[in-house]
């Protein structure tokens, strides 16, 4: 039955544009995930000195020295942070060596290049927690949108809630640069994250619903070595600007990159008679067509074809939780698939933000990590493309989860091999994310792909949410307790792949009964290739970092 991509066509100048989308709208969307460690980095910082005599004519090394207590820190001796010696006498300056009080208020080391939101909001010591939470309130906000925009989507469609987004992302992120407080900066940066999600979900819906199915891995390129450009400048930018409110303004404001394309980019055909809306869909076809320079069939014909195909679709899709729980062999695959998801994307956020403690500079050691992506990008298609599902799937995050483990080995002054061992974990990490999206696209049913996806991409993004603690874990329990957590992620997630069947050659279920076959040699369907999804409309979604 004829569909709306065999109607546009073969890749041509629209379908060009709509890829320069998915690749710009990597721009918001990296710079708000993950620009809170430039935000709020890790600044040196130790108890203030009294401001009256004699402790005003003291110099701050000869304070330290004096009042602040040693500790025996993962790195050797480290002055305290958060506490001094108590004073006994502040007209001669006595301190008591036995008995130490916490800090008051803090003097930070201003030799580090850069400005930092930590001392103008004293974001250390007891309020130190509140540096992880800026980055998981970014992930639960990004929670939110991908559920809620992605149903606004559905009702008022892709293009018109894309540009809404865009919108709102340019306000909100813009104004957060303005913040008075941490509590209004978590809320803007909610509500910006909120709608970057809207920019992902809408972005990915645009380009699948009009490019053939053949052509649809091409969305790994826009989403994943997308996502590694911005990411790559992203520390060179923070480098440069010096100042976090400027930083997280260039996060905003990189929406203005996607206006221009609201005079290109056309709504959704497949969402347009989904709607009833015929005729706007009929216009929208002959302006792709126009762009791409292709002749316009007859149209009269051409939809009512499209239209039967869209309702023959809408049956296929229409189902609930309910019908998931009543298959005891599918909910064992899908719980899998939520363990692998929660384990991947917790792996991967944890693995990221992590690399800007590696080392003195933040800035080499992200951007080095971050380059780790670019081939792993280009592996991942050929490795989705021949190898099977389930070992791959399996492999990858073993090999992620021994390397996290390795690093729980090293001293933390041995820069180089942590490093190294934290790009090849990145490296792995974009490889075993790649086979995830598809390896659930093949175990979901027709029936239940959209839905399934996207209660996968949900566990993803509580991984997400959990990532940014590991932190605060490393700091308060052992500097390895982050790597080993990482390391056992990994290898909850293989052993979880274990269990799935494969799917790599099979057809694509429609029913549940078709799902609970894969894997068991019950299935009469003949097999197809990995991507012939022309038959299916498997509701994509994307999870890019």
């Amino acid at each position: 039955m004829l569909d709306v991509s065999d109607v546009v066509g073969d890749l041509g100048w629209y379908h060009a544009a709509v890829g320069a989308l998915t690749v710009l709208r990597a721009f918001p969307t990296s710079w708000t995930l993950l620009v809170v460690p430039f935000i709020v980095p890790d600044v040196e910082h130790w108890c203030s000195k009294p401001q009256a005599a004699p402790f005003n004519n003291w110099t701050e090394q000869q304070w330290k020295e004096t009042a602040i207590p040693l500790l025996n820190g993962s790195l050797g001796l480290q002055y305290d942070s958060c506490n001094s010696y108590a004073i006994l006498d502040e007209m001669s300056g006595l301190l008591d060596g036995s008995k130490i009080e916490p800090c008051q208020s803090w003097t930070f080391n201003e030799s580090v290049p850069g400005s930092s939101a930590v001392p103008e909001w004293n974001l250390v010591c007891s309020n130190d927690w509140q540096r992880s939470a800026m980055q998981s309130v970014v992930f639960v906000g990004s929670l939110v949108g991908a559920l809620c925009i992605g149903l606004l989507s559905d009702r008022f469609g892709r293009r018109f809630m894309f540009f809404v987004s865009t919108l709102a992302v340019i306000v909100f992120g813009s104004a957060a640069a303005g913040s008075p407080s941490v509590t209004v900066f978590n809320a803007l940066r909610f509500c910006s994250s909120m709608c970057v999600a809207g920019i992902q979900t809408t972005a990915a819906a645009l380009f699948t619903e009009i490019v053939r199915a053949r052509h649809r891995m091409l969305l790994n390129v826009g989403f994943s070595l997308g996502f590694t450009l911005p990411t790559l400048l992203l520390p060179g930018l923070a480098y440069l600007l010096e100042s976090w409110k400027l930083l997280q303004l260039s996060a905003g404001v990189s929406g203005i990159l996607l206006l221009p394309f609201l005079f290109i980019v056309q709504e959704s055909p497949r969402w347009l008679i989904s709607r009833h809306k015929e005729y706007e869909a009929q216009k929208a076809i002959k302006k792709i067509l126009k762009i791409n320079r292709k002749p316009i069939p007859d149209m009269e014909c051409v939809m009512k074809e499209l239209v039967e195909k869209v309702k023959l679709d809408a049956k296929l899709t229409s189902t609930g939780p309910a019908e998931i729980l009543r298959h005891s062999r599918f909910r064992a695959n899908t719980a899998c698939l939520f363990v692998i998801w929660f384990c991947d994307n917790f792996f991967m956020y944890a693995t990221a933000l992590s690399s800007v403690h590696i080392g003195n500079s933040p800035f080499i050691s992200f951007a080095l990590s971050a380059a780790a992506e670019i081939p792993a990008g280009l592996v991942s298609f050929p490795v989705v493309r021949y190898l099977k599902r389930r070992r791959s799937q399996s492999v990858f995050l073993l090999l992620a989860g021994v390397a996290a483990i390795a690093t729980s080995l090293l001293p933390l002054d041995d820069f180089w091999l942590r490093l190294c061992l934290n790009m090849t974990c990145r490296f792995i990490l974009v490889i075993s994310a790649a086979v995830k999206w598809v390896y659930t696209m093949e175990i979901f049913p027709t029936a239940a792909r959209g839905f399934g996806f996207s209660c996968c991409f949900t566990m993803g993004r509580i991984g997400g949410i959990v990532a940014p603690f590991m932190r605060d874990l490393g700091k308060h329990v052992h500097f390895t307790a982050p790597s080993l957590a990482m390391g056992a992620a990994g290898v909850l997630g293989a052993t979880c792949a274990c269990f799935l069947p494969e799917t790599q050659g099979a057809a694509l279920p429609d029913t549940f009964e078709e799902a609970d076959a894969l894997g068991t040699g019950r299935s009469t369907r003949y097999s197809v290739e990995l991507n012939d999804y022309d038959k299916k409309d498997e509701g994509l979604k994307t999870d890019s970092v």
